[in-house]
């Protein structure tokens, strides 16, 4: 009887490991940025030197601990935050839900798409903002506000959402929801599609003021989109620009346009602008930012 039941417990404990190795995880990317973050409306919230900037970075983790508990709740089983404002250490760690996994720092090859690969069933956007010379938008600018004007893609001007839902397509991961401002919500939706579900914490009435909801409301839709997008992700296609892929990135001043020049098949389009071509979007992304840090320098 002994040998028996030592037997039947071994053979249990054998089935319960297969199964759990033949179970599939529900990885999910969360891409945080700060204008789009409910409260935040001037850009001195958003810098370490700013007023008010401890605040901001409370509600920025407020803000993406309500779409945690959205995904947690829709069956997500690992959750990755990649902090992608400023200098990426915005977030303070001991604030996130410990359910998740952050990443922090600068500089991290996908910047702000860093912790993204094939493993994941989806991303989300939050606390993003409008691509610069957006009417209304709060805080409205394209990757670096002091060095660009413009970047276009295959001859279409993109927001920073669409710069990275195109990195995501790219590994065939769809983007399933967004956060921010009213209109960063409806630009969103027309690059990357209607079927994306988007959450307005607030309305733009210029670029340094909005119209907040209230805080515990804006929470509430965070964590109901968040699940609503989980819940409906298979429906949502992947976000892909036909190759091969040309590049235009407009600088503010024809200074910020020499040092990019030093690398080769880049070539100048304009006092200010200069292109490129990539035969895959990864390629082309990692020489746009490269490109970026020379003309910031």
């Amino acid at each position: 009887m002994k040998r028996s039941a030592v037997l039947l417990a071994a053979v249990v404990a054998l089935t319960v490991c297969l199964g759990a190795q033949g179970q599939t995880g529900h990885k999910v990317l969360i891409s945080v940025d700060m204008e789009g973050i409910w409260g935040v409306v001037q850009g001195e919230q958003t810098s370490p030197d700013g007023r008010d900037y401890g605040l901001a970075r409370k509600w920025m983790a407020e803000d993406v601990n309500a779409v945690i508990a959205g995904l947690l709740e829709a069956g997500a089983t690992e959750i990755v935050v990649n902090d992608s404002h400023g200098s990426m250490r915005n977030i303070v760690a001991s604030d996130l839900d410990p359910a998740a996994t952050l990443i922090s720092g600068t500089p991290k090859a996908f910047s702000m798409m860093e912790g993204l690969d094939a493993a994941c069933e989806a991303v989300l956007f939050v606390g993003y903002h409008a691509r610069a010379g957006t009417e209304a938008a709060v805080l409205d600018h394209t990757i670096s506000g002091g060095t660009l004007r413009a970047v276009k893609i295959n001859g279409r001007e993109m927001p920073e959402l669409g710069i990275n839902g195109a990195l995501a397509g790219a590994f065939g991961v769809p983007v399933i929801m967004l956060s921010g401002d009213d209109k960063t919500c409806a630009q969103a939706k027309a690059v990357l599609g209607e079927a994306l579900v988007t959450v307005a914490v607030k309305d733009g009435l210029g670029r340094t003021s909005a119209r907040l909801l209230p805080k515990d409301e804006a929470r509430r839709r965070l964590k109901e989109g968040a699940k609503e997008a989980f819940l409906k992700r298979k429906q949502v296609a992947p976000f892909k620009l036909s190759v091969p892929l040309s590049f235009e990135l407009e600088f503010h001043n024809s200074g910020q346009a020499e040092l990019p020049l030093f690398i080769p098949g880049v070539k100048r389009t304009g006092a200010r602008s200069v292109a490129f071509s990539a035969d895959e979007f990864i390629e082309g992304y990692k020489l746009m930012r490269a490109l970026i840090a020379l003309a910031s320098s």
